[in-house]
């Protein structure tokens, strides 16, 4: 009767093949992490867009102390359209804000509009911005900063920079070395996606 075993030839091959696999895991897994964190931040942004279609849709109170001026006579309303709010100049984070004012951009003053503030994963920025618009700049304008607002009633979808609206825009969030980057697109349709 003969017993069978593993030869020592065996045990060694099967622990070889095993190491290859865990150093190429190893190796790739730094920029898995990236993809990761990036694809996390790019949902969690659309989550915040969708989420500021949602105040203005539920008519959201901004300030009970404000007026109840449905058409913007007399800002600040209490009742504003919400947006998000993003700048190169800050690239770690964004803003929900109410359009207390009713300029259909965010400000700071005279009453600041924040609603709710968002910070980036730190190995996470927004590296980009672009507005398109056909008789504007069909291949994209870099901007500085953007704003995504839902106007109330509709809500109406404004994307605005710089005074001049857009038909959609690209925001392009990067790991901090450049090698990960998602792309999130917001038409003024309300329409968002993550490519």
């Amino acid at each position: 009767m003969h017993k069978r075993a593993f030869t020592l030839i065996e045990v060694v091959v099967v622990i070889g093949v095993m190491a290859i696999i865990s150093s190429v895991m190893l190796a790739h897994f730094p920029r898995f992490n990236k993809q990761i964190a990036a694809e996390r931040e790019a949902r969690k942004l659309v989550l915040a867009l969708r989420k500021a279609q949602f105040y203005a849709l539920a008519v959201r109170e901004f300030n009970p102390t404000f007026n109840d001026d449905p058409f913007c006579v007399n800002p600040p309303v209490r009742f504003p359209g919400y947006g998000l709010f993003l700048s190169i100049a800050d690239q770690s984070r964004y803003f929900i804000y109410g359009d207390v004012s009713c300029s259909k951009y965010y400000e700071s003053s005279p009453v600041e509009e924040i609603a709710e503030a968002a910070n980036f994963e730190s190995k996470i920025s927004i590296t980009s911005i672009k507005g398109f618009d056909a008789s504007i700049c069909a291949a994209g304008c870099e901007l500085d900063e953007i704003s995504v607002l839902y106007v109330r009633p509709g809500p109406t979808t404004r994307i605005r920079s710089g005074g001049v609206d857009y038909n959609y825009a690209e925001f392009v969030l990067s790991s901090s070395d450049g090698s990960v980057q998602k792309k999130i697109v917001a038409r003024f349709t309300g329409q968002v996606s993550v490519e």
